[in-house]
């Protein structure tokens, strides 16, 4: 059961982890679990490459850990600054696995025999697509914070404009124009080299 989360709440969890009670994570990650899980899910979804190696779960288990440590040295305003605090740790998870996989795919390649047999190319092995993928959501990570959060919120949340507005508490004029200047930063820092799923 998935209950929700206030901000009194989520301030007294955070304080009691920061205290060394183990059991305050445990409740924060049960308060929003289904929300997280969602998240890890539709996020993966953005990294094909790690997609066809990982599962979620295990991508959240471990993304879970860093949020640990972060929660050690950030106190969430409020529920939406929590569930943005652990998508930038499942971004930087997926990022890792994403470099882990590209070195893995360049040793594999360089391993191989050459056959002189055709083989239909699967871009998720690609090096030139995993780093095509690898710099855009290094780029993401990059952007302005009020840029990243807009365009996260409807990249990799999946949340239509109007939600996103509602989130932020801005119109959905501002969110997107936030949007807008977010895609043209990506596309002048990629060399217009964005990936497409």
């Amino acid at each position: 059961m998935n209950q929700s989360l206030n901000t009194s709440s989520l301030h007294q969890l955070v304080d009691r982890h920061r205290a060394g009670d183990r059991d305050a994570l445990d409740e924060l990650v049960r308060r929003c679990g289904l929300r997280l899980q969602r998240l890890a899910r539709r996020m993966l979804r953005s990294f094909p490459a790690v997609q066809a190696r990982e599962e979620a779960d295990d991508v959240l288990q471990n993304a879970l850990l860093r949020l640990d440590r972060a929660l050690r040295e950030v106190r969430p305003d409020d529920t939406g600054a929590f569930i943005s605090l652990a998508a930038e740790m499942i971004r930087r998870e997926l990022l890792d696995l994403a470099r882990f996989h590209r070195r893995r795919a360049n040793v594999q390649q360089s391993l191989e025999p050459a056959t002189g047999n055709f083989q239909p190319a699967d871009n998720r092995n690609d090096p030139v697509e995993l780093d095509r993928w690898t710099a855009f959501h290094e780029a993401v990570a990059g952007l302005p914070d009020v840029e990243r959060e807009a365009f996260s919120l409807v990249f990799y949340h999946g949340w239509t404009q109007i939600q996103a507005a509602e989130q932020l508490g801005v119109s959905d004029r501002q969110v997107r124009r936030r949007w807008v200047r977010a895609c043209l930063l990506l596309n002048e820092r990629l060399g217009g080299e964005i990936p497409i799923s």
